[in-house]
């Protein structure tokens, strides 16, 4: 009887992903068309205004510091903005599955700010190409605030509202964790240099996935936890993160809201009977969902995009797919070990080094004084695996992530987060409170 029941259980969740499915491909389509169904003649004036910008920084240039950690990627936000222009506004829904850009000269042609300005320049002398294995689901807010806005203003608005959304998830886990976990939240932004995200729009789209998702969980964990809902969500977010995605940075939009929904449901005074085991299933499921949900909808798009327009966007994609995870970099052949050091050393350098050699000095000490029951701490054990992502993430897309190491290692954000907020979460807050007669802080 029981095993019918899992049965049912099982087959109701499957069709209630596929309707999910099925309607979020739906909305993709629908917004997509919507927008290349916008007049271009405004979005080209506002292209023009923007070409200014993006001449005096150059493709690559570094902010704050001369770090390739601190390098703007100018090279794809122009490319964005040509393919924000090149709609085809009679055929919009063509236009949003092909993703037409325009080029002068041979295809390939690699300084795409220069090509942007020909495009604009010179219109009638421009050729046009596909770019339809990624959905670019960022012109659906791209080419309208591109009838406004050029794009330095919208890089002020993209920081304005990042920066908004930071401080906002920071504020909920404040509240509904403690300090402790707000600062290793933050102390994953920074040292990922979220500083300088907002500045490239290549960069952006998966920190907003991420923050929505984070303020998602936070706010409404007891409900999820509660209707075993986490499938869906992830699920929900893996799939946005695809639409939005150019292959920068997707994992944070799984391992940072992951690792912060295991600490809320095991913080949850109802779930203090919840094993180790129950939380590490949690992670598996919820992992397994999310990149169901990215694999899925990214694959949809290159089979709706074959039938459509006659062309093999799926030979396309999964010949990129090949590459990407090849062994070969610009110039040797990659080990793991290789991959991982060209993103680690982006992050864990000296001085951060010196950082987390002083926090692990304070965490021994602090858990020699004040350690939670050891039975507590195992069962929030499981979190660590999460921090375990980006390499396996590396493992796979070699050449992807020695290629992009100057953003890729941003991934490495979930790995700080994880194993600092296991760290924090170690530590008796009560103990603490107890000694110095702080009982009504959160700590």
């Amino acid at each position: 009887m029981k095993q019918n029941s899992n049965v049912l259980k099982f087959t109701k969740k499957s069709f209630n992903l596929f309707i999910i499915y099925v309607l979020l491909i739906a909305t993709f389509l629908t917004t997509m068309s919507i927008s290349y169904s916008i007049p271009n003649k405004r979005i080209r004036w506002h292209v023009g205004e923007s070409l200014e910008q993006f001449q005096t920084e150059g493709i690559y240039p570094r902010v704050l510091s001369t770090s390739v950690a601190n390098q703007l990627d100018n090279f794809t936000d122009a490319w964005m903005l040509n393919l924000a222009l090149a709609a085809d506004n009679n055929s919009p829904i063509k236009s949003a599955l092909e993703n037409p850009h325009t080029i002068v000269g041979r295809p390939g042609e690699n300084d795409k700010i220069q090509n942007l300005e020909k495009s604009i320049t010179m219109p009638g002398h421009t050729t046009k190409e596909s770019y339809s294995r990624y959905w670019h689901g960022y012109l659906t807010i791209l080419r309208p605030l591109l009838l406004f806005f050029s794009y330095s203003e919208i890089r002020f608005i993209n920081t304005c509202v990042l920066f908004l959304l930071f401080m906002t998830v920071s504020y909920l886990l404040k509240k509904k964790l403690d300090l402790k976990i707000m600062l290793s939240f933050f102390l994953s932004m920074m040292l990922v240099m979220f500083s300088i995200v907002p500045l490239s729009l290549q960069f952006s789209s998966m920190f907003y996935v991420m923050f929505i998702a984070m303020i998602t969980v936070l706010l409404l964990y007891e409900k999820i936890d509660e209707n075993k809902l986490s499938v869906y969500l992830f699920f929900i977010i893996g799939s946005v993160a695809s639409f939005l995605d150019l292959l920068t940075v997707p994992l944070i939009t799984l391992g940072i809201p992951l690792t912060t929904y295991i600490l809320l449901i095991q913080k949850s005074k109802k779930n203090k009977l919840r094993s180790g085991m129950s939380n590490l299933l949690e992670i598996i499921k919820s992992s397994i969902i999310w990149a169901l949900g990215y694999g899925i909808v990214w694959a949809s798009k290159w089979v709706i995009a074959s039938l459509v327009l006659k062309q093999n966007v799926i030979k396309d994609a999964i010949s990129q797919i090949l590459v990407r995870t090849s062994a070969t970099g610009s110039k040797e052949v990659l080990t793991t070990m290789d991959v991982i050091k060209f993103n680690w050393e982006l992050i864990f350098n000296d001085f951060t080094m010196k950082i987390f050699v002083v926090i692990l000095v304070i965490w021994v000490v602090m858990m020699i004084l004040f350690r939670k029951d050891i039975e507590m701490i195992i069962k929030c054990l499981p979190i660590l695996l999460i921090g375990l992502m980006p390499f396996v993430w590396y493992a796979v897309l070699k050449n992807h992530s020695q290629l992009h190491c100057w953003f890729t290692y941003r991934n490495l954000s979930v790995t700080v987060f994880s194993i600092i907020s296991f760290m924090m979460y170690s530590i008796d807050e009560e103990k603490i409170k107890n000694i110095i007669g702080g009982k009504h802080w959160n700590i």
